[in-house]
């Protein structure tokens, strides 16, 4: 019995999981909830936020091409397909009009990641990454008919994450995990409508985050 438990010791610490050294694909599904923190509705004429901003859910895609190193370590470039989300927020004096800001955001990214070996076949990784998010935002007073001006703006971000991978095959691997990426800042432009006192000088802003969860494929080549 001893015997048997020092020869699957020996096993697992001379298999490694880590991905041999090489060039590498992969994809994601990604199931993201994107939260507005900080949420402003830039008018002289509001007095506080009465509800809102809410979060919204999106399935997006991403694909990458990377390279692993030795000892376990992988950088890679990653692009990321759009994902719509709408946030919707009331103001007073203005309590019966919903402010809906709506916004399409992509991202390419370059991220670095450290492989830790746990049995032959699995192992746990720790990433980060950092890169552009580029953000198309507009928005609605009330109804469609009263428009904030569309604004496209390009942010840095960043993104921190943890996952688990499988190795099913020399040139296969299948993962599971979870990210928070920060986009900066967003904005609309100003009112295209007319308000009570006929200015342009409204705009809804806000902070854009994402918590993401997804499944991976990765492909040695």
């Amino acid at each position: 019995m001893q015997k048997l438990s020092f020869a699957l010791l020996l096993a697992a610490t001379a298999s490694p999981t880590t991905q041999a050294e090489g060039w590498y694909g992969s994809a994601k599904l990604n199931s993201a909830r994107q939260d507005l923190a900080n949420a402003l509705l830039t008018s002289p004429r509001v007095t506080a936020r009465v509800d809102g901003p809410n979060n919204a859910k999106t399935f997006t895609g991403s694909f990458a091409a990377g390279y692993a190193l030795r000892e376990g370590w992988r950088l890679e470039g990653e692009y990321t397909l759009p994902g719509n989300s709408t946030f919707k927020s009331y103001w007073a004096p203005f309590n019966a009009n919903v402010n809906s800001l709506h916004t399409r955001s992509q991202r390419l990214m370059l991220n670095g990641y450290k492989d830790i070996p746990i049995t032959p076949w699995l192992s746990f990784y720790g990433m980060a990454g950092v890169g552009a998010a580029r953000i198309d935002a507009n928005g609605t007073q009330a109804n469609d008919t009263r428009r904030f001006a569309s604004h496209r703006q390009y942010n840095l971000a960043y993104s921190v994450g943890l996952g688990l991978d499988a190795k099913v095959s020399d040139e296969t691997t299948l993962g599971v995990g979870y990210r928070y990426v920060g986009m900066g800042n967003v904005e609309t432009g100003y009112n295209t409508f007319a308000n009570r006192i006929n200015a342009r000088d409204e705009q809804l802003k806000g902070k854009l985050k994402e918590q993401n969860l997804f499944l991976e494929t990765r492909m040695a080549f």
